[in-house]
């Protein structure tokens, strides 16, 4: 919301998107290159473990993004527990993207509403002016529902896949 109100939608959702999908590819590898041979050793002979791991290393773009666009797991403890996994790099990476990218989206532009608010309030008040409050407040209505909507159908799909 910050990189809204401070930049915009358009720049503060690049910056956002960027730095969230940075952190996570750093989650990720600290997990992978720290974690994942101990863990592998723990669960040696648990077949949940190793069936839902092979889906995940198989379907690993998918099912990130899907994940990443229904809030069912958090996207910190997600990082790591990714990493834990047998999906590669490149595509939990571009997974992660595509997942956050809405979410971001929604956040960034509430930010930027709320700078328009307050411009609103500091040049002309709500009587008159530009109509970019309205604007702003219509494309944030829409993305709200278009994000509701693409998290019910990511939940779908992961029911699918389980």
């Amino acid at each position: 919301m910050s990189a809204g109100l401070l930049f915009g939608t358009l720049t503060g959702t690049i910056i956002v998107s960027i730095s969230g999908t940075v952190a996570a590819a750093a989650a990720f590898l600290i997990a992978r290159y720290f974690a994942r041979e101990r863990i592998l050793k723990l669960v040696e002979g648990n077949k949940k473990f190793l069936a839902i791991d092979k889906a995940i290393g198989e379907n690993g773009f998918r099912v990130v993004t899907l994940l990443r666009l229904s809030p069912l797991l958090p996207f910190s403890v997600g990082n790591y527990l990714y990493g834990l996994t047998s999906v590669k790099f490149v595509p939990y990476v571009l997974g992660s993207w595509l997942g956050m990218l809405p979410g971001t989206w929604a956040y960034v532009s509430a930010g930027a509403f709320g700078r328009a608010i307050i411009q609103e309030e500091s040049d002309v008040g709500f009587h008159g002016g530009s109509n970019q409050f309205l604007t702003l407040g219509l494309g944030l209505l829409a993305t709200v529902l278009a994000a509701a909507y693409v998290t019910r159908l990511a939940k779908d799909a992961i029911k699918d896949l389980e």
